[in-house]
C-alpha cells in the first residue's frame, strides 16, 4: 500500500485488530471448525504460492471515526503463479486526499506510477529475483510461534461461531465477539498500541487521524468466512470496533472494515504495462548478494594510523593493502606498513607480507593467511562503495588508533 508512513501504521494495527476476529472465530468453534479454519488457511496459502495458475484479488479497507470516513484503501492485485508476476491498481483516501497507484512486478523488473507525477519508474534487476508475493507464510520460520501466540490470547472462549453447511459443499463460518467477551490481556495490548499508533503528534496533513490517549477497549469484533468445497477461502470480511478518549475527554468509536475476495482463478491475466511513448525513469537495480565486475576492486586501498596524544590525534603513518587478484571465489595481494619519521618506533611489530584468501559462500568475507603461514586475519569486501576491511589477528597496539576499514586510492 502507498499510504504514508503514520497512516500505513494505523491501517497495519487495524488489520491486526481484524485477523483477531478472524483467528477468535477459529478458536472459538469446537475442535472440528477450528481444524478446518485452518485447514483452509494453510491450504489457500499454498494454493496461492504454488498450486494455482493465477487469480485475482479484491482488498479494501476502511476506517471511520464515530461513523464517519477518515481513511481508505482498495486494491485489485492480479497474480500469476506460473510466471510470477503481479499487477495491483490501488486508491487511497486519507482525509480529502485521494491518490491513485500501479504498479507491475515479475522475476527481471518492478515497474510503479504514483498517478499524481504521471511518471513510470521502472527498476530492473541485475539477475532474476525472488518474487515475495509467492512465498507461502506458513512455510516462515516464525509461523507457528504466531499460531502459539493467538492461540493463547484467545484462550478458552466457546461457542461463539456457527459453521454453515451448503448444499454445494462449501462451508461459510460466521461469529462474533462483545467487549465483555475480549480478554484483558488483548485489550491491554490494544490499548498500548493504540497510544502508540494514534496518540502522537503528526502533521497538518494527518489531522483527521484522532487522538485517542485514554480509556481505550475493544468493543467488538465479528467475522464471515466463505470456503469452497475444496477448503479454498474465497472471501473473508472482519469488522472491529475500538473505543477511546482524546485528551479532552472526547470519545471516539474507531471502526475497521477489512473485506477480501478471491476470483477469476486460472482466468487472470497479468500484463506488463506498455511504456511506449510514456514518461519513464528507469533504474538499474544490483544485485548485492554477488560481486559485480569484481575485478574494479583490485588497486591499492590506504588507511590512516593515528596517535592519540596530549588529549589530540595525530596521523603518524598509513597502512595499505593492494588487490592484486580478485574474482567472485577468491582474493589476494600485499599488506604494507608505513611510518612518519620520527615515530619509528611504534613500528616494532610492523610486517609486510602477501595474504590470500577463499571467499565463504554467498558472502564476500574471508579468512586470509600470509604467505608463510605466519599471520593470519580476515578481509571483507563492502559491496556498496570502494572499501575493504582488513583485520589481522592479534596486532593491536593499544596507544594507537586505527580501524580496519580502508578505502580505495584513485590516482
Amino acid at each position: 500500500m502507498k499510504f504514508k508512513k503514520k497512516t500505513a501504521m494505523i491501517l497495519s494495527f487495524a488489520v491486526g485488530t481484524l485477523m483477531f476476529a478472524s483467528t477468535a472465530m477459529a478458536e472459538v468453534a469446537s475442535k472440528n471448525g477450528y481444524d478446518q479454519v485452518k485447514d483452509s488457511l494453510k491450504y489457500t496459502a499454498e494454493s496461492c504460492t504454488t498450486k494455482l495458475s493465477n487469480y485475482t484479488m479484491d482488498v479494501s479497507l476502511v476506517m471511520k471515526d464515530n461513523g464517519n470516513t477518515i481513511a481508505s484503501n482498495s486494491s485489485v492485485i492480479k497474480c500469476s503463479v506460473s510466471d510470477q508476476a503481479t499487477e495491483r491498481t490501488e486508491t487511497t483516501i486519507e482525509g480529502s486526499t485521494k491518490r491513485e497507484y500501479y504498479n507491475y512486478s515479475d522475476k527481471n523488473s518492478f515497474i510503479n506510477k504514483d498517478n499524481s507525477q504521471n511518471v513510470y519508474y521502472v527498476n530492473e534487476y541485475e539477475k532474476p529475483h525472488e518474487n515475495n508475493s509467492f512465498k507461502n507464510p506458513f512455510k516462515e520460520k516464525q509461523a507457528s510461534d504466531v499460531e502459539k501466540i493467538a492461540d493463547a490470547l484467545i484462550g478458552n472462549l466457546k461457542d461463539s461461531v456457527a459453521v454453515t453447511q451448503n448444499a454445494d459443499g462449501s462451508k461459510e463460518l460466521s461469529g462474533s465477539l462483545n467487549e465483555s467477551q475480549i480478554p484483558a490481556l488483548v485489550n491491554a495490548v490494544v490499548s498500548f498500541q493504540s497510544k502508540n499508533v494514534f496518540g502522537r503528534n503528526r502533521g497538518d496533513n494527518e489531522d483527521y487521524m484522532p487522538k485517542i490517549s485514554k480509556d481505550i477497549f475493544v468493543k467488538d469484533v465479528t467475522g464471515k468466512m466463505l470456503i469452497d468445497k475444496n477448503g479454498l477461502i474465497q472471501s473473508v470480511l472482519g469488522t472491529g470496533t475500538i473505543s477511546g478518549k482524546d485528551e479532552s475527554g472526547k470519545e471516539h468509536i474507531l471502526t475497521f472494515e477489512l473485506l477480501g475476495k478471491l476470483s477469476n482463478i486460472n482466468s487472470t491475466i497479468v500484463k506488463k504495462p506498455d511504456l511506449s511513448g510514456q514518461k519513464v525513469e528507469k533504474v538499474i537495480e544490483k544485485d548485492y548478494n554477488r560481486l559485480s565486475n569484481p575485478e574494479k576492486y583490485t588497486g591499492k586501498y590506504k588507511s590512516d594510523i593515528i596517535l592519540e596524544k596530549d588529549g589530540k590525534f595525530e596521523k603518524i603513518g598509513e597502512r595499505s593493502i593492494n588487490i592484486e587478484q580478485i574474482n567472485e571465489k577468491s582474493i589476494s595481494g600485499t599488506y604494507h606498513e608505513e611510518y612518519t619519521k620520527g615515530y619509528e618506533d611504534y613500528a616494532y611489530n610492523k610486517t609486510d607480507f602477501k595474504f590470500s584468501a577463499s571467499f565463504n559462500k554467498d558472502h564476500f568475507d574471508a579468512p586470509f593467511t600470509s604467505s608463510d603461514s605466519s599471520i593470519k586475519g580476515n578481509i571483507s569486501v563492502n559491496p556498496h562503495s570502494a572499501r575493504i576491511y582488513f583485520n589481522i589477528d592479534s596486532r593491536r597496539n593499544q596507544n594507537l588508533v586505527s580501524d580496519d576499514e580502508f578505502n580505495k586510492v584513485f590516482n
